[in-house]
């Protein structure tokens, strides 16, 4: 069966792809903008892939854009998968500097496949293309979703086209608000569609394995992942956090803000080091992260050592394993004890979430800051970073007849413990103000002039922190 592609027929036994379902759709659709969502692994992404690939083949001098939020999260997801699944081994477009820095595929017919992020918009901005394919975009907002739209004016194929794809997120995101208002064409993905779950007729081995892992997903998380529902969490802890105005792209941060590590030991739960700095106006950033499982508390250490060099910490604040802390004190890193009231840090932390008078938050994430994604983690669906544990951190739900508890529920909150512990220690929740002192500069050139730090963090000469 010929599959029609704009005003061309390929067929599909010409390549070992063969599309199903929404992956199917979405060749024959010319839909100026289309929302093609679904479940975890039903193969969304390498639709979008395949049917970039063939129109760059067939259509000369076509030009495409693969965008995410982070250009740099896409190196080890969405290029692995098309170097490596779709396009023929050999191919031209695999060779050449560009393709080694992984900016440009350049087809010998003169299209070209781009890739960006929105954290580096400058030259994707000025440039017309064909076909657009952001992959996660739940993570865009929609601004960057229309302004992405003007860009597709390049005229080669016979329709312009914007592909959103993503895992369904809350019901009330603005990708399923625009398709629910008609504006997308919103094609749904389903695990059948995938050959390797769903030979056609049952369930493969590899199928009933990933199934069983997402069947294992609690909350709004399988709903999500293994029903395709835009489902909103119940009890979020932190209602106020918005993804599009919390999270920001990486910048350098000055010398002269403060910075402090806040670590949450784990093993087979998530190990949490987070790196923090503070702006001039008390602002909070999480600059660096480590949310890592099956790794010893020595190891990570000095992963920590290595990440921190040519930065100075007014201190590093840790969970109470005293072991743990013995063992970090050990390869060179000191520790203070966290402060762990969880309802005061709580809402000290959803305090510094909730927009100002001066229109912004006192507290921001970079979008990048995870330095690894745990494999394992990932594998399993559960949340590989704090950010991702946002919008499942949740009170427990009320039984007829009984109150709901005052604690959050205990499921992947590594992060947002870390968290808690930073803002904790930030605006002294549970403790008595510190005392501070002047710093007395070395010379008129050091960065800590002027400034004022409470005395636990100097060194004996009342100069340096520690």
């Amino acid at each position: 069966m010929p599959v029609t592609l704009g005003q061309t027929k390929v067929t599909e036994c010409d390549r070992p792809y063969r599309p199903r379902g929404a992956a199917r759709e979405i060749f024959r659709s010319g839909h100026k903008e289309i929302l093609l969502e679904g479940p975890a692994g039903t193969g969304k992404s390498r639709a979008a892939l395949e049917k970039s690939h063939i129109i760059a083949e067939v259509y000369d001098g076509c030009r495409i854009l693969f965008m995410r939020q982070s250009r740099e999260s896409m190196s080890e997801s969405v290029l692995v998968t098309f170097e490596q699944k779709v396009v023929p081994e050999l191919h031209p477009i695999l060779d050449g500097p560009q393709r080694r820095m992984r900016q440009i595929y350049s087809y010998p017919n003169g299209s070209t496949i781009v890739t960006g992020g929105l954290d580096k918009p400058g030259r994707i901005m000025s440039t017309d293309f064909d076909l657009i394919v952001v992959f996660e975009a739940t993570e865009i907002t929609e601004d960057a979703w229309e302004t992405l739209t003007t860009r597709l004016r390049n005229g080669v194929l016979p329709y312009q086209q914007a592909i959103a794809d993503c895992n369904p997120s809350a019901s009330t995101h603005w990708l399923n608000q625009r398709a629910n208002s008609g504006a997308m064409k919103r094609l749904l993905s389903r695990h059948e569609d995938n050959p390797i779950l769903h030979d056609g007729n049952t369930w493969t081995a590899s199928g009933e394995s990933y199934l069983n892992t997402l069947e294992r997903l609690g909350g709004h998380r399988k709903e999500r992942l293994m029903h395709g529902k835009w489902a909103t969490a119940s009890g979020v802890v932190y209602s106020e956090y918005d993804h599009a105005i919390h999270e920001v792209n990486k910048f350098e941060i000055p010398e002269t803000w403060r910075r402090f590590r806040v670590v949450d030991f784990g093993f087979v739960n998530p190990f949490v080091c987070q790196w923090w700095a503070i702006d001039g106006d008390g602002r909070m950033y999480l600059y660096r992260e480590i949310y890592r499982t099956s790794r010893i508390v020595r190891d990570h250490t000095k992963h920590m050592l290595e990440l921190s060099k040519g930065e100075s910490y007014e201190i590093t604040i840790a969970d109470h394993d005293a072991e743990d802390r013995a063992t970090m004190e050990s390869e060179g890193i000191s520790t203070i004890a966290a402060c762990k009231h969880i309802k005061p840090g709580i809402e000290a932390v959803q305090e510094r979430l909730r927009i100002q008078d001066d229109g912004l938050p006192r507290m921001f994430m970079f979008r990048d800051s995870l330095v690894e994604r745990d494999p394992i983690l990932s594998e399993s669906k559960r949340p590989c970073c704090s950010l991702e544990e946002f919008d499942g951190y949740v009170w427990p739900s009320s039984s007829p007849g009984k109150s709901a508890k005052d604690l959050p529920i205990k499921i992947d909150d590594h992060g947002m413990d870390a968290l808690r512990y930073a803002v904790a220690y930030v605006d002294q929740v549970g403790t008595t103000p510190l005392e501070v002192r002047m710093i007395s500069p070395v010379d008129d050139s050091d960065p800590l002039r002027g400034r004022t730090i409470p005395v636990h963090m100097m060194n004996a000469d009342d100069s340096i922190w520690r």
